[in-house]
């Protein structure tokens, strides 16, 4: 088949959970068949190297510079329509002109749209079958920012959320099949769309990459750690609840831990984190893996989460136990979720923590089953020989039967 792959944010490098997701997935599908991928950089780095690397794997890559100052400006006037932000923000004429051309010159099988907002491109694709990925339900997540901001922001939050649920609900009529990432997103999502056809496809993750070091952290100073992308919002607000809140508590028990973060873009809250004694802030790194192996225990204190964390993935897959609040566990499965010490409040996080802390054979013993668990639950090679069984299913025959709905734009 020939299939257009439109994506929010330039798969590469493969250095956070939506591009990761994204990455593996036009691998799977460029081996079986022809892709063209449009996409956009916010980032000038990805810009950069991202094309040159894609092109190894795609039949033809198309790249749209997206400056995010100037896109969060361009989506103010927005404020005051029944259109998301968050549609303008990833809106690129340019983009949109190369896809129109494409479609002339090229006789699709099938588009591919990743993440909601990319929906938008679709006018020129109108009668091709549509199956979107939207990885998480971003009404959902919007409506946990509300909870958590103070007002003027938490009015733009409920906004975004409402908004947005329309509109997923636009684009699921228009897709033949949506997917998403956990059975929790599924049910959100057929409440949006009842009559919806919706798939889950784990996030994967791969297991000879993040592997358990041999012989462990060793018995020096304890890490207590935590790695992710510090320009999300969940993420700030974790590590600065756990730096905050938690760490002071777990300090009577043990005065020595240190407490890692790990991840690119620390905006000045994040940053002056490390001025407390006992923190380190590393921004970006070429490769966690060096910071993984130092960790005794990963944390992952979210108050926001939606779909699977995976840094939760790979710290497990590392043999590294991990604290978790529900919320940020709820995606996992059964059996993985039990290999994870599940902690609710700053004190039943400091609790578990420092249980690991002290008992080094039990944390021994749950990393390994953390291990164990992920590599059951979580493969790649599993997850996407799901979705290409969806691709290959759909055909201009079906949608030519069925009807394409109008355009969401």
């Amino acid at each position: 088949m020939r299939i257009l792959y439109l994506c929010h944010r330039i798969p590469y490098p493969p250095d956070k959970g939506e591009k990761i997701r994204a990455f593996h997935q036009l691998q799977a599908i460029a081996k079986r068949h022809e892709v063209d991928l449009f996409t956009l950089a916010d980032d000038p780095a990805d810009f950069e190297r991202g094309p040159a690397a894609l092109r190894g794997i795609c039949r033809q890559v198309t790249v749209a510079r997206v400056n995010p100052r100037l896109a969060r400006l361009r989506s103010l006037p927005y404020l005051f329509t029944s259109t998301p932000l968050t549609i303008p923000y990833f809106g690129s004429e340019e983009l949109r002109a190369r896809i129109r051309q494409a479609v002339v010159e090229r006789s699709y099988d099938l588009v591919f749209v990743y993440c909601s907002a990319m929906a938008q491109y679709l006018e020129p694709a109108r009668g091709i079958p549509v199956v979107t990925d939207l990885v998480d339900v971003d009404s959902d997540k919007w409506a946990q920012y509300a909870a958590f901001a103070r007002f003027p922001m938490s009015a733009v939050y409920r906004r975004e959320a409402r908004t947005m649920r329309e509109y997923e609900r636009r684009v699921c009529e228009q897709s033949s099949t949506v997917v998403v990432t956990t059975e929790r997103e599924a049910q959100l999502l057929r409440q949006i769309s009842p009559a919806a056809s919706v798939h889950v496809m784990p996030n994967g993750v791969d297991t000879d990459f993040f592997k358990p070091v041999e012989g462990g952290p060793g018995d020096g100073v304890p890490v207590i750690g935590f790695v992710g992308d510090m320009a999300y919002f969940p993420n700030q607000d974790a590590v600065t609840f756990f730096a905050h809140k938690v760490l002071p508590l777990i300090r009577p028990a043990a005065p020595d831990a240190r407490f890692l973060i790990v991840g690119r873009n620390p905006g000045p809250a994040v940053r002056d984190l490390a001025k407390i004694d006992g923190i380190e802030v590393t921004g970006f790194v070429p490769d966690v893996r060096p910071h993984l192996a130092r960790m005794w225990i990963s944390v992952a204190p979210f108050g926001i989460a939606a779909g699977i964390q995976n840094k939760i993935l790979e710290a497990m897959s590392s043999g590294i136990p991990v604290v978790a609040t529900p919320r940020a566990a709820q995606g996992l499965t059964r059996d993985a979720a039990a290999a994870v010490q599940i902690a609710d409040g700053p004190r039943e996080i400091a609790s578990r923590t420092v249980e690991l802390l002290r008992d080094r054979q039990f944390a021994r013993e749950k990393g390994r089953e953390s291990r164990r668990r992920v590599a059951a639950d979580y493969s790649w090679d599993r997850s996407l020989h799901a979705l290409l069984q969806i691709l290959e299913g759909s055909s201009r025959a079906e949608a030519a039967t069925a009807g394409i709905p109008p355009s969401v734009v």
